[in-house]
């Protein structure tokens, strides 16, 4: 692995815990409060779905902790569906989830560039969008520089993003608390409950970004399965503080229905100055999510060469261990969809895909258990199968919840992705390159 070409194994624990942490901690924490306050007027049992949301990502983790233990791959999910399910599911779900990792990677840039123009950034000239382009074409110049350099950045810039809502952890429980009045036990009924949880349970996601890092983190067996539980078990405890200190300063009354309750929050706290932190918090959040997704989304366009899906030359590596040619080609697609705002409806398109993209983890773990069971594990999941299959009808449950709430975007996205694999399979000539996906996914470093 150390060879040039080849991705270099130099990442540690401690990369790995930034990674988790990074990954989901974003602007989400500081909107959501609001929402889920609709759902009590108890700020014990608000906290109290924080800590379930936390659980139900705990749970989630179990399946995914063992396989990316024991198969270590910078395809991550589609790896595992190709070994476990085939090499057909393989590229399909390669093929969801690179389009699921573009379009988000373009909705991050263009918020990233919405806070940089609120910010000032370009005096009014430049639109969020060419703001968002801008900065990626300065995120794949940094990129370049290698793995070691990206690491040793994500381990910083997670610290930091800690570091900032800890401090306004700090700064929300000096002042005073908040006046209006609370009704413990009030709320929007059972309906309101369950919204709050479907919220809570997507500010909980990202977590499993980890494993596309897997062939680049020194002892994965050991390291991914504590990076995921340690870094879900570290967000937990921050978003309980930071909900815990919003509650404070604006009570359960006067959150509930807020769009933005960390700034009603901060302006209680700061004053004018609120609107002043909050957006410096979000060009740090975004700019680091972005930066994250950006490595995420590389590793992925480089694993689907490699395995015959995208064009090979895309899997190469340059000395330092980055494959400049996957991100130029994660990048381009991108900054097109930004630039033209058609990832807002290809996003829309891809909610229920990523519940069917953990249900193929779920399926994969299964069928890998009853086909492979010698197959070294070096953490096996405990209490087997009840975690998985606990897991698969939370997410089975999310699914017909997306699909009910959205169907046309729900059964647009699957079309899309149908579309996309029968062009694969014709242009391949059916099995002319599935036979070095199986190569790859079954030669585990």
């Amino acid at each position: 692995m150390q060879e040039k070409g080849h991705l270099l194994r130099v990442l540690g624990l401690v990369f790995g815990f930034a990674v988790v942490i990074g990954s989901v901690v974003g602007q989400g924490i500081l909107r959501t409060p609001g929402i889920v306050a609709e759902a009590s007027g108890s700020t014990p049992v608000l906290l109290g779905l924080w800590v379930l949301g936390a659980l139900v990502a705990l749970v989630s983790a179990i399946p995914l902790a063992e396989l990316g233990a024991a198969i270590p791959r910078a395809g991550g999910y589609f790896s595992y569906a190709a070994r476990g399910l085939g090499e057909n599911a393989g590229v399909l779900f390669a093929m969801t989830a690179l389009t699921m990792g573009v379009t988000n990677q373009a909705q991050l840039i263009y918020v990233l560039g919405e806070f940089m123009f609120r910010f000032g950034v370009g005096g009014g000239d430049w639109s969020p969008g060419w703001l968002g382009t801008i900065a990626i074409l300065g995120m794949c110049l940094y990129s370049a520089l290698g793995t070691r350099i990206n690491g040793a950045s994500q381990i910083v810039l997670s610290a930091l993003k800690g570091a900032f809502l800890i401090g306004l952890v700090v700064v929300f429980f000096a002042g005073p608390a908040g006046a209006s009045p609370e009704a413990p036990g009030s709320g929007g009924g059972l309906l309101a409950f369950g919204i709050a949880m479907l919220v809570i349970t997507g500010t909980y996601n990202g977590w499993g970004d980890l494993v596309f890092f897997g062939e680049e983190i020194r002892d994965p067996g050991r390291s991914i399965p504590r990076a995921l539980f340690g870094g879900i078990l570290a967000v937990a405890v921050l978003y309980l503080l930071i909900n815990a200190a919003i509650l404070y300063v604006l009570t359960p009354a006067g959150a509930a229905g807020s769009e933005f309750a960390a700034a009603d929050a901060a302006l209680k706290a700061f004053g004018p100055n609120g609107d002043f932190v909050l957006t410096l918090f979000g060009i740090l959040s975004v700019g680091a999510i972005s930066i994250l997704a950006l490595m995420i989304n590389t590793r992925y366009a480089y694993a689907a060469a490699r395995a015959g899906i995208l064009p090979r030359v895309l899997s190469s590596v340059s000395e330092r261990g980055s494959p400049n040619l996957a991100m130029l080609a994660v990048v381009a697609p991108t900054i097109a969809f930004v630039l033209t705002g058609s990832y807002i409806t290809i996003a829309a398109t891809t909610i229920s895909l990523s519940e069917v993209v953990y249900l193929s983890i779920c399926a994969s773990y299964f069928a890998l258990r009853k086909s492979e069971p010698d197959m070294e594990r070096p953490w096996r999941a405990p209490w087997h199968p009840w975690p998985a299959l606990i897991a698969a009808l939370i997410h089975l449950a999310l699914l017909a919840w997306f699909i009910w709430s959205d169907p046309v975007n729900s059964i647009l996205g699957m079309a899309l992705v149908g579309a996309m694999m029968l062009g694969y399979l014709l242009l391949a000539n059916g099995k002319s390159n599935l036979a070095e996906l199986s190569h790859v996914t079954k030669d585990i470093a």
